[in-house]
């Protein structure tokens, strides 16, 4: 392969360049790329278009402008509502770790019950047993 195999190479290319092949075919400055239309044709038929179009742009645009202010205000509404439930997870903690608080201390008063029913009950189970050692203190 020497130099002059590139030259149908080139050749192509430069077909390519005026719309018969190679990537340049996808725009021609002579035509439209996808009309195919004379360009000086194509503007005064795009101008057409956009005006005939406009409305219907016109009712698009307002249309997107009304989802978005909707999409923002329904942001705002879960915001508002997230903000809320914050609000009340906390509180519930609160209670929560209030309860928990009554809870231990409920228990911690039972134990000291418990403990003193045990003291009364030891020392009633010895009392008799002193009386019957001590008559003079049961005949009193």
């Amino acid at each position: 392969m020497g130099l002059g195999d590139y030259s149908h190479f080139r050749q192509r290319m430069s077909r390519g360049l005026h719309g018969v092949s190679g990537r340049a075919a996808l725009w021609s400055p002579a035509f439209h790329p996808v009309r195919r239309i004379p360009c000086g044709t194509w503007r005064i038929e795009a101008q057409e278009q956009v005006r005939a179009s406009s409305p219907v742009l016109d009712h698009l645009r307002r249309q997107l402008e009304r989802a978005f202010q909707r999409a923002a205000a329904r942001g705002a509404r879960m915001e508002c509502a997230l903000a809320r439930l914050r609000a009340e997870l906390l509180e519930l903690r609160f209670q929560n770790h209030q309860l928990a608080r009554t809870l231990l201390d409920l228990n911690t008063k039972m134990q000291q019950l418990k403990k003193q029913q045990d003291l009364e009950r030891a020392s009633k189970s010895q009392s008799p047993e002193d009386d019957a050692m001590n008559p003079e203190c049961g005949n009193a």
